[in-house]
């Protein structure tokens, strides 16, 4: 008994909830049912009612509009409508054209008091959905001449439009079809000029078409994700996508349009003001992203929308003022813009129910939108021709100025052929002169290196000689007395008085102590030899040094050049206290070369060291000179090192 009177409550109830709601009569089967101005709608702000505490609710309100628009909210949303099947289809389709809306759950009151719900959301892969549409498509199963009340539930933190109709599944889908194949005219459109543009870009590298591509693209993609194409096609299990995408896709497409009018209005040249508070612009854009990637939906939405509206009336404003100014491509751009603005604006007036809502103000944005890229590429081509006149201006003024130069340098060659003939009598009498006194330079920088070479040799000559010289004087006086005692020796003929010659001998012996004369004959002796040996010595390696008897190539012993060179340079070696180490490497046995020439490279080399180091001012340092030599590979290397002070640096450079 008690369920009976629950029951009859029930029905009472719901007969009074129809009887305060208008009820929507299907019977036209050829054409959709519209039923926007035939609900009623309740906002329900705290999120948190259920389908029991709606289905008592007083608080709905009855639509007026064909299309309602709730604007932007948080706020989840009830639309409740009554319908009654007066036609012979007991299986009807719900259509809401609105695939922005995040969540949508609908609601049948049952005859038997219960509700039966058929839920769609974007948090759930598209192939779980029962009709593989973006739109959201639910089952209203009514038996002929029955009614039914139903509740819709919708949430979205982004517009609320709300255009539903009621039709047959064959006039539902026949619908859905055709406007899949405008939107497909669409993107197929929107294809073919992005490549079109890419191929163009290519081919004259202009960095306007690569912004313009930028800027096409992300107009179809924003496209996309408004109809939720790209939630159906591109994206169809990443729900994160689907939900973030219509912020920062729009975003970047408002980026990408900034960064276009930039390049090909040239605001930097005509308005400054702008191209710098364009770049505010992208900042604001930027925020909006930002804000829904942390979900902030509701404010980044708004300040998308606003962000975009004030960069449409911006560039209207500035491509009007450039255009003014005689900048023909801005006239192009105005024209576009003002297409797509006035699309922006029919779409609004037909959102809120100014204009009636039909096929073509549901899609007058790609309409819009395929007229503005349209005329930007002409723009664009257009603005291509211009550079391509002024090119060719350029080109022939060019062409005048090499014509004019070239007539002056044809004048002016024949006044320098006769000056040239003049200089070059001059230049050659100049040469002759150089030549003699190069040649006077060479000889005497030759006889210079002859004196220094002369003087160090006879330097060299000179200490031996003189050593010889210096031991023949004693040796003389010692000789004379060996003669001496000899002849005393001589004088004894017979036996008389021979005691008193040997006497005579053995005094003399004593007197000029010939034990020393003959020790100190023999050291003068070897004195005289170290002399001529040293002077064979030294003309040996002069002979060595100059390979007098050389002319070509011959396979000579770097180390006896070595050393023949120390030689000539000993005197000066020895004034300067310079001690010389020497590091030969003795597998160096001989290579082809010019003896004479090589050996005057070794002696400019270490005469220069020893120069360097004679003006050396440290006197605690001791002089060191040390040459080395080894092989690599084939290669023989030779070093001189000295402990001078170097090149100065303003010599090297």
């Amino acid at each position: 008994m008690k369920y009976l009177i629950t029951l009859i409550s029930l029905l009472i109830l719901s007969n009074i909830l129809i009887a305060g709601s208008p009820v929507i009569i299907f019977s036209d089967t050829a054409n959709l049912s519209v039923i926007g101005n035939k609900i009623q709608i309740l906002e329900d702000k705290t999120n948190n009612l259920s389908i029991h505490d709606i289905f008592t609710s007083s608080d709905f309100k009855q639509s007026i509009e064909q299309n309602p628009n709730l604007g932007v909210s948080n706020s989840t949303f009830w639309i409740k409508f009554t319908l009654q099947n007066r036609s012979n289809y007991n299986n009807l389709l719900l259509e809401l054209s609105a695939p922005l809306i995040d969540e949508a759950v609908f609601y049948t009151y049952s005859p038997d008091s219960t509700f039966q719900a058929q839920r769609i959301d974007k948090s759930q892969p598209f192939s779980l959905r029962k009709y593989k549409h973006q739109n959201y498509i639910f089952d209203i199963n009514v038996p002929k001449n029955q009614v039914r009340t139903y509740f819709l539930k919708v949430r979205s933190g982004k517009l609320i439009q709300l255009p539903m109709t009621i039709g047959t599944p064959q006039l539902t889908f026949e619908s859905i079809v055709f406007k899949d194949l405008l939107s497909g005219l669409y993107f197929g459109t929107i294809l073919i000029i992005l490549l079109y543009n890419m191929f163009l870009y290519f081919t004259v590298r202009d960095k306007n078409y690569l912004y313009y591509i930028l800027y096409i693209f992300f107009v179809g993609l924003t496209q996309a994700c408004l109809y939720e194409y790209a939630y159906k096609y591109l994206w169809p299990n990443s729900s994160w996508m689907t939900i973030h995408s219509i912020f920062f896709i729009p975003s970047l497409s408002g980026i990408a349009a900034v960064l276009f009018a930039n390049n090909f209005l040239l605001t930097k040249k005509y308005t400054p003001v702008f191209y710098k508070f364009s770049y505010l612009i992208i900042a604001i854009y930027s925020i909006g992203i930002i804000l829904g990637f942390f979900n902030v939906y509701t404010l980044s939405y708004n300040i998308i929308d606003f962000t975009g509206l004030l960069l449409a009336l911006s560039l209207l404003y500035i491509a009007s003022k450039i255009a003014l100014k005689g900048y023909r491509p801005a006239k192009f751009f105005l024209l576009a813009w003002s297409f797509f603005l006035a699309s922006i604006i029919i779409f609004v007036m037909a959102g809120t129910g100014v204009i009636p809502n039909n096929n073509f103000t549901n899609h007058i944005l790609q309409i819009g939108s395929v007229i503005e890229v349209t005329l930007l590429s002409l723009a664009l081509a257009d603005r291509i021709n211009i550079l391509k006149k002024e090119k060719e201006a350029s080109q022939l003024q060019a062409l005048e100025i090499l014509k004019e130069n070239e007539r002056i340098v044809l004048e002016q060659n024949v006044l320098l052929e006769s000056k040239v003939k003049e200089r070059t009598s001059e230049l050659e009498t100049t040469n002759k002169n150089l030549k003699d006194t190069q040649s006077q330079l060479v000889n005497a920088e030759k006889m210079a290196s002859l004196g220094q070479l002369t003087a160090g040799i006879a330097h060299e000559i000179n200490n031996p000689i003189n050593f010889v010289l210096s031991n023949i004087k004693p040796l003389r006086s010692d000789v004379e007395d060996v003669f001496s005692l000899l002849a005393k020796y001589n004088n004894i003929k017979d036996a008389e008085n021979i005691t008193e010659k040997l006497k005579e001998i053995n005094d003399f012996k004593v007197k000029n102590d010939t034990d020393y004369l003959l020790t100190e004959i023999n050291q003068l002796l070897k004195g005289i030899d170290e002399g001529a040996v040293r002077t064979v010595e030294i003309v040996k390696g002069l002979k060595t040094f100059s390979h007098i008897d050389e002319t070509d190539l011959k396979s000579t012993n770097l180390i006896e050049g070595l050393d023949s060179t120390l030689i000539i340079l000993n005197s000066s070696i020895k004034n300067s206290k310079i001690k010389v180490i020497k590091e030969y490497d003795n597998a160096i046995l001989k290579i082809d070369c010019l003896g004479g020439q090589i050996n005057q490279v070794f002696m400019n080399i270490i005469n220069n060291a020893v120069q360097a180091m004679a003006e050396t001012k440290d006197t605690e340092k001791e002089n060191i000179l040390t040459i080395r030599t080894t092989t690599i590979n084939d290669n023989v290397i030779i070093g001189i090192k000295d402990i001078g002070p170097g090149i100065p640096d303003e010599i090297k450079t």
